[in-house]
């Protein structure tokens, strides 16, 4: 899921947002703070089955607790750890000039930890953030639809986003969103070399799933006036 920061600066405020991703998914979060520098927040992602060969289906979720620091009238830090649980389905043809197109399906089920961080510019009009998160992904089950079970167990993931809001109205319950990011895993990658010991095409499967991930939606915030707000 994409690390949002939530710009909830007092107590008793509130807001939900949805966001639509280029591949069809639906991202869902919320957060509330019930007592004055203290956040909780939560969130799901759905994305059903848009294509044959180049898919992503999941359901996640996630819940989490941190704390936000205003730093005068213009700026907000804030900071979550928090846990998730995911089940997906993945599958996309690589297209290779010289070998020729690859194709690759998994099914995973996996627990996460994370700790993120986040910094953001709020405005008049607009809000411009960025927030860094860091992601442990623990596997229960990883499969390639070919080879079976695949020997990634866990993997460490960097992941960065930049959004930007925009007030909508007078009245400032609604703000539209737009964000765009990167996660990367500093997991070292498996032997994949041909004959490798115990490894070969599987571990060249499982480093696939290292590879960098881009991410970018667009969505609308919702802001009840709780707080003062």
């Amino acid at each position: 899921m994409q690390p949002t920061m939530p710009l909830v600066a007092s107590v008793r405020q509130a807001e939900v947002a949805a966001s639509l991703q280029p591949n069809g998914r639906l991202e869902a979060t919320a957060a509330y703070s019930p007592a004055s520098h203290l956040l909780l927040t939560a969130g799901g992602t759905v994305c059903p089955k848009l294509g044959t060969t180049n898919f992503l289906v999941t359901r996640q979720y996630e819940l989490g607790v941190g704390g936000y620091v205003p730093l005068g009238s213009s700026w907000l830090v804030n900071g979550l750890g928090g846990y998730g649980q995911a089940v997906s389905n993945r599958g996309y043809k690589d297209l290779a000039f010289i070998l020729g197109s690859t194709y690759s399906e998994y099914h995973a089920r996996y627990d996460k930890f994370f700790a993120q961080v986040g910094i953001a510019r709020v405005g008049a009009r607009y809000n411009i953030g960025f927030t860094y998160r860091l992601t442990q992904v623990r596997f229960s089950s990883l499969t390639d639809t070919e080879l079976g079970e695949l020997p990634l167990p866990l993997m460490l993931r960097h992941e960065a986003l930049f959004f930007v809001r925009h007030i909508v109205g007078v009245s400032g319950h609604w703000e539209s969103q737009a964000t765009m990011g990167l996660s990367a895993s500093s997991t070292p990658r498996l032997n994949d070399n041909q004959g490798a010991p115990g490894y070969g095409a599987a571990a060249y499967q499982a480093n696939r799933n290292l590879l960098p991930a881009f991410y970018a939606s667009l969505g609308v915030v919702y802001h009840p006036h709780w707080g003062g707000r």
